[in-house]
């Protein structure tokens, strides 16, 4: 008996070792899993928001505020110091970002692209929570239209006539593209 409870404790510690390796591995998988086409159901709402952004005149961009959770403290002091102005419940600073403005037709494109959208990985418990970094602000048939990029979550966010389309940003679009047109937060 004694011999088998040996045996136990010897293997016991090594699952004691292992097990922060296996929640590290644990966590990230869910923060973004990515690699999921998206449904046909998303490809449809896709097409319909790229034709909205597409025929979008004028379109904006607004950096976001400090991430609230994340950064809490600097988020708070941005509200009360800042002036800005709020997108379908987020913040943004007040004056759209003049450097985002040269590369707008190029993120309008990236997003009109089906590769450079995933099926959104749910739930995502490392990321602090969607806030996005920038919007795109437009109107279209007389109503405003918000394309959030969230860097953290590393989703796409459109709203517009057809409601809310949320995906994931695939790899090659975020890291090779998006966050070299718009610098992250934590870059600038």
């Amino acid at each position: 008996m004694h011999a088998f409870f040996a045996a136990c404790s010897w293997d016991m510690s090594r699952i004691f070792l292992l097990f922060p390796l296996w929640m590290l591995l644990n966590s990230c998988a869910s923060c973004w899993r990515g690699g999921e086409a998206l449904r046909e159901q998303e490809m449809r709402s896709l097409e319909s928001a790229a034709n909205d952004l597409r025929g979008g005149k004028n379109i904006v961009v607004y950096r976001g505020l400090a991430h609230p959770t994340r950064d809490a403290e600097l988020y708070q002091k941005q509200l009360a110091t800042l002036p800005h102005r709020e997108f379908e419940g987020f913040s943004f600073h007040k004056q759209p970002d003049q450097q985002a403005a040269k590369v707008v037709e190029k993120v309008v494109d990236l997003y009109c692209q089906p590769e450079s959208h995933q099926a959104l990985a749910a739930p995502k418990t490392t990321c602090h929570g969607f806030h996005p970094d920038y919007a795109l602000v437009w109107e279209g048939q007389g109503k405003k239209r918000v394309l959030h990029i969230c860097y953290g979550c590393h989703e796409w966010k459109y709203h517009g006539p057809g409601g809310v389309l949320h995906t994931d940003i695939n790899e090659p679009a975020y890291f090779d593209k998006l966050t070299h047109w718009l610098p992250p937060h934590w870059s600038a």
